[in-house]
């Protein structure tokens, strides 16, 4: 039997980000930001730009928060400031091919910072949808599928938003009190993250 394709649906999803515990929305953006931070070390060792260290203890920060280890608002939005500078510009000179993707790991960290800080789902969803587009981008321009319905239905796209299917699950199931749940998701995405481009 051929698997039904998953289409990413940022509405729905925000719906349902909607009804989990405002720490559980929290931690299934930073497991997406978590897949994502090897392309953003992998731009910035090629390009000489950006501070890949600076965006990992961002995340590990936020990870620390969820588990009770309180950020104040000075420092959160601290962090939100300089996640913004490391968001690498479309224009920026010289141009490397990991861009786009470097682009989407930081955005996705800064989605979760704003996640933490106002509690909001879509902001949760926004980070979801970076992973989702920088597996989308591998797909049509790094392996070439310019159709939109073949790209939409490859393995590495699939493979992405059947993670981010199982984390919401998993999050909504925790309930009230998801702390083991986001440490599962944590480990997991860190383990996960060297597998989102490969084999693809």
């Amino acid at each position: 039997m051929e698997q039904m394709t998953i289409a990413f649906d940022e509405a729905e999803l925000a719906r349902k980000l909607n009804g989990l515990a405002p720490r559980s929305r929290v931690a299934f953006a930073a497991a997406c930001a978590e897949r994502l931070l090897p392309a953003y070390e992998a731009f910035t060792e090629l390009a000489g730009r950006g501070d890949a260290r600076a965006l990992g203890d961002m995340l590990a920060r936020i990870w620390k928060n969820l588990l009770g280890q309180k950020m104040g608002p000075n420092e959160l939005q601290a962090d939100i400031d300089r996640c913004m500078e490391l968001i690498p510009g479309e224009d920026e000179e010289p141009w490397f091919d990991g861009q786009p993707y470097a682009d989407d790991a930081a955005s996705a960290v800064a989605y979760t910072l704003r996640a933490l800080q106002r509690g909001d789902s879509q902001e949760s969803a926004w980070a979801a949808r970076r992973a989702y587009e920088a597996l989308d981008h591998h797909v049509t321009h790094r392996l070439g599928i310019d159709d939109e319905v073949q790209a939409a239905g490859h393995p590495a796209v699939q493979a992405e938003l059947l993670r981010q299917r199982r984390d919401l699950h998993e999050l909504d199931a925790a309930g009230e009190d998801p702390a083991d749940a986001i440490l599962r998701l944590r480990d997991r995405a860190r383990e996960e993250a060297s597998d989102v481009f490969r084999g693809s």
